[in-house]
């Protein structure tokens, strides 16, 4: 089974929301200053263990919960941690595919609530022990999305969606941006950050992002084969992980293309070459993951589908970004709920 049919086989056990098929995809291994390793919390490890503080995190009837959160060092941990709605915390188990909290001196399973790394999930007994999650905004508000025109577009979209949007990621994006321009530091067609023209190596730094979702290919393709493109995209990556230890980047695929501009120079075949092997570079490494944003922005014919389409070309309307971004949104769901699992089954195997 490839990555992306476990990812999604292990997040429609554990998750009753519907989630969308996400090629290549793998569970999420941020190194050094990131998500690196599960800690289930039982009552005795959080007092000995854990500097916790409540925090409140909203519940879907609308109220809210007292949840415990954090950990003696947050920042190189993932943090697991459950609080049943009257009572103590309670350790995760994994029974018949579903994912319980449970009372070990009872045996009896109790409704809660998960918290891993500030995303957090609400389970219920009587939902056959499945999950549905609350926020993500933790993953996406240390995130930054780059870009060239077409990412440009997700500032608007962010914007018309409310200023706490997925937590407020940030979109560093140009006009005509390209590995070129980055390389070469070319004035006007490189990356803003606080108003100064940066690299995007530079840019991650200075902004202290997590994660760097890229979606970028289309200026480069114009005239070029995607294998060449794919090594420009590569030397574009490493250089963002050598100058960021720990921080995970995510390769959104190139999008498609509709309509007869540029026809000769950009073909959807390139496109669909170049996301291949971008998809292929991904598997191979631990903290580069892809996320396939073009397939549902795709019509029957493989061009860009006319209705998310702007402009006829390769840019996007309100329609169009909006599937983008629940795509991205679906991918994190299910890494998330993937590794909930993973956690229970861990909790649940130990004792």
């Amino acid at each position: 089974m490839n990555k992306e049919l476990k990812i999604l086989a292990a997040a429609l056990i554990a998750s009753s929301v519907c989630i969308s098929a996400c090629a290549g995809a793998k569970k999420e291994t941020e190194t050094a200053t990131s998500e690196t390793s599960a800690v289930i919390t039982t009552p005795a490890e959080t007092a000995e263990s854990s500097q916790t503080e409540a925090t409140t995190a909203s519940v879907p009837d609308g109220g809210t919960q007292n949840t415990e959160a954090g950990s003696s060092d947050p920042a190189n941990t993932v943090t697991a941690e459950f609080t049943a709605n009257v009572g103590p915390s309670y350790p995760m188990r994994y029974e018949n595919n579903a994912v319980y909290c449970h009372d070990p001196a009872t045996g009896e399973k109790k409704t809660g609530y998960i918290r891993i790394n500030g995303i957090v999930y609400f389970f219920d007994p009587a939902m056959d022990g499945q999950l549905s999650d609350i926020s993500v905004n933790d993953f996406f508000s240390r995130a930054v999305f780059i870009g060239n025109s077409t990412s440009e577009g997700l500032t608007t979209y962010f914007g018309s969606k409310g200023k706490d949007y997925l937590g407020g990621p940030l979109v560093a994006a140009k006009v005509s941006y390209t590995f070129n321009s980055d390389k070469s530091k070319l004035n006007g067609y490189m990356l803003k950050y606080n108003n100064e023209q940066l690299q995007a190596k530079e840019l991650v730094k200075r902004a202290g992002a997590k994660r760097a979702l890229i979606m970028m290919g289309t200026n480069d393709l114009m005239g070029a084969e995607a294998s060449a493109v794919s090594e420009k995209y590569k030397s574009y990556i490493e250089g963002i992980r050598q100058e960021n230890p720990g921080v995970a980047i995510y390769i959104q695929s190139t999008i498609p293309r509709r309509g007869t501009k540029n026809a000769e120079t950009l073909s959807n075949d390139k496109i669909n070459e170049l996301n291949r092997l971008m998809m292929e570079y991904a598997n191979t490494q631990n903290d580069v993951f892809y996320i396939d944003i073009s397939t549902p922005l795709m019509d029957g014919e493989g061009n860009l589908k006319q209705s998310y389409s702007s402009d006829g070309y390769v840019h996007l309307n309100i329609e169009g970004y909006s599937v983008w971004v629940n795509r991205v949104v679906d991918y994190v769901r299910a890494m998330y709920l993937e590794k909930a699992v993973d956690d229970a089954k861990a909790s649940s195997q130990a004792s």
